[in-house]
């Protein structure tokens, strides 16, 4: 049954703090279980009574609909990742300037702080798919 828990922690993950979904993971998943059980003694196979269980289970949305803080998880969510965006862009642009300052300053012969920027572009970037990610569960 380790594949119903690991369905259930993704239908979760980003949504509640660590406490709330431990507990909710081990309800849903002892849902789950019973669910497929029960569609086992009715004659199906063990990988179809999970697809129908996982199927019927739903998605974040179905699942959050049970709650009522759920539009404040998700503004909570989409808030937290678009300050983690900011950082990483103010970040970003602080030791990109710093790179340029010490490059020209002391090696204006070699322009290495491109490659400064670039590799740490990829932060700001990840970011920036987290928090579209975020907007766009819910």
């Amino acid at each position: 049954m380790n594949k119903i828990k690991k369905f259930v922690s993704r239908v979760l993950r980003d949504i509640f703090n660590d406490e709330d979904k431990k507990e909710l993971i081990e309800i849903m998943t002892t849902s789950l279980e019973e669910k497929i059980d029960d569609l086992v003694e009715q004659g199906k196979t063990m990988e179809e009574a999970m697809k129908k269980s996982f199927s019927e289970f739903g998605n974040t949305d179905d699942v959050l609909q049970g709650f009522p803080d759920t539009q404040k998880l998700k503004e909570n969510l989409v808030k937290k990742r678009r300050n983690q965006l900011m950082f990483a862009s103010a970040a970003y642009l602080i030791i990109t300037g710093l790179a340029i300052y010490i490059n020209l300053e002391f090696f204006p012969e070699y322009n290495w702080f491109i490659i400064v920027a670039i590799a740490l572009l990829f932060w700001p970037l990840v970011m920036l798919y987290h928090f579209f990610g975020a907007r766009r569960q819910f």
